[in-house]
């Protein structure tokens, strides 16, 4: 989302800096938004640190997975997508809340909410962009990690709910032609 307008771009600075639940006990962030003292008011038990930096803060208490990739088309997110939903579950099933939070907040971290979902919650890929996208209206996984989940989707289902299209000067999933009328309600 290119920001057009003033109210747009404090909208998106206002996201990029927050902390955005998805479900009761499901929560994504990018690394800016992170504080102790936000962690810890939200009950953060668990956190899936997806950002690539070498030393990230840490806080006490906090159980953290790492999913350290780089965000780029080529980057292998797959094979975290089971052991990262796994870790999510763990704190779900211990009455926790993880929170997965990357760079922006906006690829990586999509990315592994959203397959959470598909694979925890049986929810369809399309379905797993609606509801993380209600959460945080900025999401927008890159083109590599759409094949991928798509893939996995295919894997796991026998069919994909997203199809990529043929832009202009690449290929777009189906559910950015409509992100709007879909995310309805955020």
């Amino acid at each position: 989302m290119i920001p057009k307008t003033e109210k747009e771009a404090d909208f998106v600075k206002s996201k990029l800096f927050s902390i955005c639940e998805i479900r009761p006990y499901l929560f994504i962030a990018g690394y800016g938004a992170l504080t102790h003292q936000k962690v810890k008011e939200l009950g953060i038990t668990h956190a899936v640190d997806a950002t690539n930096i070498l030393k990230t803060q840490r806080t006490p208490d906090v159980e953290y997975f790492e999913v350290k990739i780089d965000d780029n088309e080529g980057s292998d997110i797959k094979k975290y997508f089971n052991e990262s939903a796994s870790f999510i579950r763990k704190a779900k099933e211990s009455g926790g809340k993880a929170l997965v939070y990357c760079a922006a907040g906006i690829s990586r971290s999509a990315s592994i909410c959203m397959m959470y979902l598909v694979i925890e919650e049986n929810v369809t890929l399309r379905d797993a962009f609606i509801e993380v996208g209600r959460a945080r209206r900025i999401i927008c996984p890159n083109l590599g990690f759409w094949r991928q989940m798509i893939d996995y989707e295919i894997e796991k289902r026998g069919e994909t709910s997203v199809n990529l299209l043929n832009g202009m000067r690449r290929p777009i999933p189906d559910v950015y032609l409509h992100k709007s009328s879909l995310l309805q309600n955020a």
